[in-house]
């Protein structure tokens, strides 16, 4: 998610891991990510593939999937919560 994504990056986007395994399964989202292998135009068209929006995108911020506010603080890690 909002990551910069250079040319080595396969316009495919991912790879199998083991033949079929898993693809009926996974969950792979891509959000609003920059640079020239950002084109999901020939994306893997496994069904757990996805381009989400911001709204399903905040879901998976430091702040709401790892509940980051509430514990790193106190680690002094500089982070940032939601989405950029």
């Amino acid at each position: 998610m909002q990551s910069f994504m250079d040319s080595l990056i396969n316009p495919a986007g991912w790879h199998e891991w083991s033949g079929d395994f898993a693809l009926a399964t996974l969950y792979y989202a891509e959000y609003n990510n920059t640079g020239p292998g950002s084109d999901t135009t020939n994306r893997v068209t496994w069904p757990g593939y996805h381009v989400i929006n911001a709204t399903d995108a905040a879901n998976f911020t430091v702040s709401n999937f790892l509940l980051g506010d509430n514990w790193l603080p106190q680690t002094a890690v500089p982070y940032t919560g939601g989405l950029i």
